[in-house]
């Protein structure tokens, strides 16, 4: 197979993989208003503030302040004074928040559960090695 055919070969193939809904469910953790509630979901009671936020997800201090606000208005975190730095915003996960992104991540893994048995132990492994190596061979790439 020559190199062009093979090239829209697998674009079309990732391409496809991305329209399905589990990759979409996904692709919501690594980005918007789902990643920085996964973010306060992982790091509980950890002091976080929108600029840690900011810095922890490489996004604008812009686009930090109007997920919150929109993450604020559906209710799903609250925003304090800093007790030691009245300057500074605490921003906290509700419990509606907390069962919000559960809902999410059980839904994704539930996705993967359903491609690992379809796939079974042997292939999901190369799959995860083929993934890391294309990610090595991207990353030398990008860096070059």
């Amino acid at each position: 197979m020559e190199q062009i055919e093979l090239r829209n070969n697998l674009q079309a193939s990732l391409n496809s993989l991305y329209e399905m809904g589990f990759v979409e469910n996904l692709a919501e953790f690594w980005q918007g208003k789902l990643h920085v509630l996964e973010y306060l979901y992982r790091h509980g009671n950890s002091e976080i503030n929108p600029s840690v936020l900011s810095d922890a997800l490489d996004v604008s201090r812009a686009r930090i302040a109007t997920a919150l606000s929109a993450l604020r208005n559906k209710g799903y975190v609250t925003m304090e004074m800093c007790e030691h730095d009245r300057r500074r915003m605490r921003v906290m996960l509700t419990n509606e928040g907390k069962q919000f992104i559960e809902g999410k991540q059980h839904e994704v893994e539930k996705h993967f559960d359903i491609l690992i048995n379809g796939l079974g132990e042997k292939n999901v492994l190369e799959l995860i090695r083929l993934t890391d190596l294309s990610k090595e061979i991207i990353g030398d790439e990008d860096a070059g």
